[in-house]
C-alpha cells in the first residue's frame, strides 16, 4: 500500500508592478507501507507552485516564475 503526504513551503513574493504575492510551494511526497506498518522513506512524486489565489506558476530560473497562463512575471524577495 501507499501513503502521500503533502508539503507546503511558502515563499514572499512580489509582481512585476511590484505588488507583493505569496508563492507556493506544493511537494507531494508518496511512501511505501510495510506489512508491519513501516514506512519506507519519503520519495518526491510531484512538486508544483503556484499562487495563493490558485494560479499554476512556471518555474524560470532560481528567483523568477511566469504565470502559466498570462506570463506576467514574478519575482521572489531577497
Amino acid at each position: 500500500m501507499k501513503k502521500y503526504s503533502e508539503e507546503i513551503i511558502r515563499y514572499a513574493a512580489v509582481t512585476a508592478e511590484g505588488k507583493p504575492c505569496e508563492v507556493l510551494e506544493r511537494i507531494t511526497y508518496e511512501r511505501l507501507v510495510g506489512e508491519d506498518g513501516s514506512l519506507s522513506e519519503p520519495v518526491v512524486i510531484n512538486r508544483r507552485y503556484d499562487l495563493k489565489t490558485g494560479e499554476l506558476l512556471v518555474r524560470l530560473g532560481e528567483q523568477e516564475f511566469a504565470d502559466d497562463e498570462t506570463g506576467a512575471k514574478i519575482r521572489l524577495r531577497a
